[in-house]
């Protein structure tokens, strides 16, 4: 298919404003990190016991798989815009009403709703910047989805860094009477309306408008945005990709053999499900005990996941620079080995380790090592898988199914969350954490040959192309 090289600027203005969606992914799934102590705190927070803790943080996971399982269906009826809005709506009222939560009932519904935000935002993005991308830069834009998501970490930790230290305590009294800890949760508020207001004035998808029958409208996006030089041609091969669409609309539908249990679908669910279990959220929600288990001071300890994603943010770029260039299937086959190494280092220097009463002792040049060989685990995540698997996830699916195969293979991604971040602990009790992270060394190896198996290189094809057969 025929497209200017020389892509209009405006194609990644409206991508960078779509991937405003993973910024709030990211910031809201990292600023709980700073409020747990004061939540569970019976003077400052909630009284909440362990098990009450682990209900409220992980209410949020359960909303994302909910919005993720349900944007799909919802951007098909109703367009991918207008989804969007609804889930920078559902950040706004979570970010308020948490902060304002005077219980964990109310609490914990609350980070429900920015969890179906969450979800929303993890589906929408891939799905909308793959549509309105032109081919030879679908991968560095796609990248955009997981860069947003590492600077919204990046932000969620420094802001709950400065709110915590304004009066030296997330428990201090700060403007209109609230805590710092209820005003790391109330700051969301900024970017969930920016990005509201930003996403109303987006085109809307090309694929969609075609299979909405607004041809003239969908010409006009693909020329202005993709800057493609035969529209009506390009219509055409959208119109033939789209298929009936009638099938594909209800859940009874989505559910049936025709779409949840074809080759393609599966293969989504796999590699979504999988991306879990190479250990990067173990290295993201525990980063601070784990630093302080191994001899790192508390304040040292804090500060490490800071630094932490200063270097996601780098790799992510680097990863987006070269994603194009080298191909999905090689980044990621790369970034498997390279992470599966570095853990396996990880849990043999954690093999040298004693136990005490306070926990595992490392000698301060092992705790360095260990240090280290982690964030090259890190380094090879953020360059690779991180940005590889919102690009492939937005490209393999066809146009029919886009964006509900997108939102079946997210919700998968976080069930798999659920079950690494809830099993890791009792791992950690029953095995130690030099066999749990050997584990998910394994897992990363296991994880290439799926790559090798599994997964279509899908560089610098138009996605009409990508499904001829």
């Amino acid at each position: 298919m025929n497209s200017n090289k020389n892509t209009p600027s405006a194609v990644i203005y409206i991508s960078i404003i779509a991937a405003l969606g993973g910024f709030l992914f990211g910031f809201d799934t990292a600023v709980i990190s700073g409020t747990v102590e004061s939540i569970r705190s019976v003077e400052f927070g909630f009284g909440l016991t362990s098990g009450e803790l682990g209900f409220a943080v992980a209410s949020v996971l359960v909303g994302s798989a909910v919005g993720a399982w349900y944007a799909g269906f919802a951007a098909m009826r109703f367009g991918r815009v207008k989804v969007m809005l609804v889930a920078s709506v559902m950040f706004s009222i979570s970010a308020v009403g948490s902060a304002l939560a005077v219980s964990l009932w109310d609490f914990s519904i609350w980070r429900f709703v920015g969890g179906v935000g969450v979800g929303i935002a993890a589906v929408i993005a891939p799905a909308y910047i793959a549509e309105v991308s032109p081919a030879h830069l679908r991968g560095r834009l796609g990248s955009l989805q997981q860069l947003a998501i590492a600077v919204g970490l990046l932000v969620s930790f420094i802001s709950n860094y400065l709110l915590a230290n304004i009066q030296n305590s997330p428990n201090a009294e700060l403007w209109g009477g609230l805590l710092a800890w209820r005003w790391m949760l109330l700051v969301e508020i900024f970017p969930a309306v920016l990005y509201g207001i930003m996403a109303f004035k987006l085109p809307e998808s090309p694929r969609y408008l075609v299979s909405k029958n607004k041809l003239t409208e969908a010409k006009q996006v693909l020329i202005k945005y993709t800057g493609e030089t035969a529209a009506d041609t390009k219509i055409r091969n959208i119109q033939q990709s789209l298929g009936n669409l009638d099938e594909i609309i209800s859940i009874k539908n989505v559910l049936s053999s025709k779409t949840l249990f074809i080759p393609v679908v599966w293969v989504g669910i796999c590699f979504a499900f999988v991306s879990q279990f190479t250990g990067i959220n173990i290295i993201l929600y525990y980063a601070s005990s784990l630093w302080s288990a191994v001899g790192f001071s508390q304040s040292l300890s804090f500060v490490v996941p800071i630094g932490t994603t200063i270097i996601g943010v780098l790799m992510t770029v680097i990863g987006m620079l070269y994603i194009d260039k080298i191909g999905r299937r090689k980044l990621l086959l790369i970034g498997s080995i390279g992470m599966g190494v570095s853990l396996w280092i990880t849990g043999f220097i954690f093999m040298s380790a004693d136990q005490s009463a306070d926990g595992l002792v490392l000698p301060a040049h092992l705790s360095w090592l260990a240090l280290i060989s982690a964030h090259v685990f890190y380094i090879f995540f953020c360059g690779t898988w991180g940005p590889a698997i919102w690009v492939v996830l937005g490209e393999i699916f066809p146009n029919r199914i886009r964006t509900t195969g997108l939102g079946i293979a997210i919700c998968a991604n976080w069930i798999g969350n659920v079950i690494v971040t809830w099993t890791f602990p009792p791992m950690l009790q029953a095995f130690g954490l030099a066999p749990t992270y050997l584990f998910y060394g394994i897992c990363c190896i296991g994880s290439f040959f799926m790559v090798k198996w599994l997964i279509p290189e899908t560089a610098n094809q138009e996605l009409e192309d990508l499904h001829k057969n």
